[in-house]
């Protein structure tokens, strides 16, 4: 089991030798938050943090830019399996090398997924990836299919085209739900202000647009975050979001995403076992999107489960079926049944 990897998607980064950080004596995060390694990589450095024993599950993050620390505390009912949960920063991303010469881009964060690997010396690993998070995790398993066990998508984006899916459906809702709001951040638009610069995206990304956008119900808001981290490193990168989606990126998808095209083509010899798990209510990655993936893929290759009571943060709202679908699909159980 040690030599088995599993990949869930958001991303960290990774440094020798292992650094403690503390973030303040007054909130003091219990290990391994915090408290990770760095290697060395193609680009600089990554950053990655390690809790329980056996297989070790990494985790890739979404965004474009966010770091890990969302997902601190939502796996550990995979401790108990024999897991090992890692947290991972990718390049631009949390506590590894945050500045480099090229732009950011997916295939980037592909490599550093090998480098973490090998690092950790697995044979095999399985891939998991939320949100845009499956777009590199989806690249890293088409390129390295030998090193993968299982793929795992919890409201995952693959490619430019459903990244564009994801814009034009917000889009929607602001127009539909938020029409006073959308009137307003048309008329920001129309003084210059692209989509990606603060003035807008304060607007855009609005609490009140949130919690339609992204819960089933708000009130589970409070269950996203088990654990936060006070430390500027693992602040959002919008370097990395405005490289890879571009520079108007609620409008049109033209950063380096925008060239990555899945199709059943690419996939005809796909045979990875994968699970699809998406909120019914997500409008981030909405259910078209995750629908898409699945019928792309080979007969009995995939599992599809949509939560019916859940928006885009897969774990937060309907928890204890998030835990079932998880284990019963790490354990070869054939009990889950797709929609």
């Amino acid at each position: 089991m040690l030599n088995n990897i599993i990949l869930l998607t958001y991303a960290v980064f990774i440094f020798s030798p292992i650094v403690v950080f503390s973030q303040s004596p007054k909130y003091k995060l219990p290990q391994p938050y915090g408290q990770g390694t760095y290697i060395k990589s193609k680009f600089g450095k990554i950053y990655y943090e390690e809790d329980g024993m056996g297989t070790p599950i990494i985790m890739i993050n979404g965004g474009p830019g966010a770091s890990r620390t969302v997902f601190w505390g939502a796996l550990d009912f995979l401790k108990e399996h024999n897991y090992k949960i890692v947290y991972f920063d990718e390049t631009g991303v949390g506590r590894s090398t945050r500045k480099i010469k090229e732009k950011f881009s997916p295939l980037i964060t592909v490599h550093d997924i090998e480098t973490l690997r090998r690092h950790l010396k697995a044979s095999k690993i399985v891939l998991a990836a939320h949100s845009y998070g499956g777009i590199p995790a989806l690249q890293y398993a088409l390129k390295h299919p030998q090193n993968v066990e299982k793929l795992i998508m919890l409201s995952a984006s693959i490619d430019g085209i459903s990244q564009q899916m994801n814009v034009d459906a917000a889009k929607y809702l602001r127009k539909t739900f938020f029409p006073q709001q959308w009137e307003e951040l048309e008329k920001i638009r129309a003084s210059g202000i692209s989509t990606g610069q603060s003035e807008y995206s304060k607007k855009f990304y609005s609490r009140e647009i949130g919690n339609k956008s992204d819960w089933h119900d708000p009130r589970n808001r409070a269950d996203l975050r088990k654990y936060r981290s006070l430390d500027k490193r693992d602040r959002f990168n919008i370097n990395v979001y405005l490289d890879i989606a571009g520079k108007d990126p609620e409008v049109k998808i033209t950063g380096t995403l925008k060239n990555i095209i899945i199709n059943k083509e690419i996939l005809k010899q796909f045979d990875i076992p994968t699970l699809i798990v998406n909120g019914r209510m997500d409008w981030k990655t909405t259910p078209q999107m995750a629908y898409r993936f699945y019928k792309m893929l080979p007969e009995g290759t995939a599992k599809l489960k949509f939560l019916e009571e859940t928006g885009h943060w897969t774990w937060a709202e309907e928890p204890e079926q998030f835990i079932t679908i998880i284990s019963q699909f790490l354990a070869l159980d054939d009990g889950i049944k797709s929609y």
